[in-house]
């Protein structure tokens, strides 16, 4: 006689909810340990560049703000997925009132680009579910209004180095990997601030 058997579904780790994570206090998602210490480090770090290389300035201004926000959303996007709208938003309205006070004749220029690259962004999400997310075409927003016409250059350096972390995941964990999902926010961090001191 046999013993009649259920059907029981692999054991698979759960993956959080992100309407779960975002929904999560800010306090909860800020780095700790020893990452919050190198956040902090390379912060301060790009502040007394953004002074070194600008010098007393509104540009250095800018790159003091911006830099360090990029640093930071890295780091959250890195380990949560996820840029929260509670540090975008207000890094926006502070890079917007520190341009349009030291540079009011590029402000619309800066707005057009940030406009065009969000909405572009905004455009892939919604056409290819799950590739970018919105919190990637609000820094894409960012980083426009920051940046105005060297927008596409960080937005180039961005893709190719996204490309390299892609075909080095493919060629360590196999073709397995290649639905895995890879945060876009700490390369666009990266192409905006190598392309903010390079211009």
């Amino acid at each position: 006689m046999t013993v009649p058997t259920l059907p029981v579904s692999e054991a698979t780790t759960p993956q959080p909810d992100p309407a779960d994570v975002e929904s999560r206090p800010l306090t909860e998602l800020l780095p700790t340990g020893t990452l919050r210490v190198v956040v902090v480090a390379v912060a301060v770090f790009v502040v007394v560049a953004s002074f070194s290389r600008f010098g007393l300035s509104g540009k250095a201004l800018l790159g003091a703000v911006f830099c360090p926000v990029l640093v930071l959303l890295a780091a959250i996007d890195a380990k949560h997925k996820l840029l929260p709208n509670a540090i975008i938003l207000p890094a926006v309205l502070a890079v917007g009132l520190i341009l349009a006070a030291y540079a009011p004749g590029s402000f619309l220029s800066h707005l057009a680009w940030g406009a065009g690259l969000g909405a572009f962004f905004f455009l892939f999400g919604i056409i290819f579910a799950g590739g970018i997310g919105m919190g990637d075409a609000k820094l894409a927003f960012l980083l426009g209004l920051a940046l105005g016409s060297q927008t596409l250059a960080a937005a180039l350096v961005a893709c190719a180095g996204l490309l390299v972390a892609a075909l080095y995941v493919l060629a360590t964990r196999g073709l397995s990997a290649r639905k895995d999902a890879i945060p876009f926010g700490p390369f666009l961090a990266l192409g905006g601030i190598l392309i903010f001191f390079l211009s």
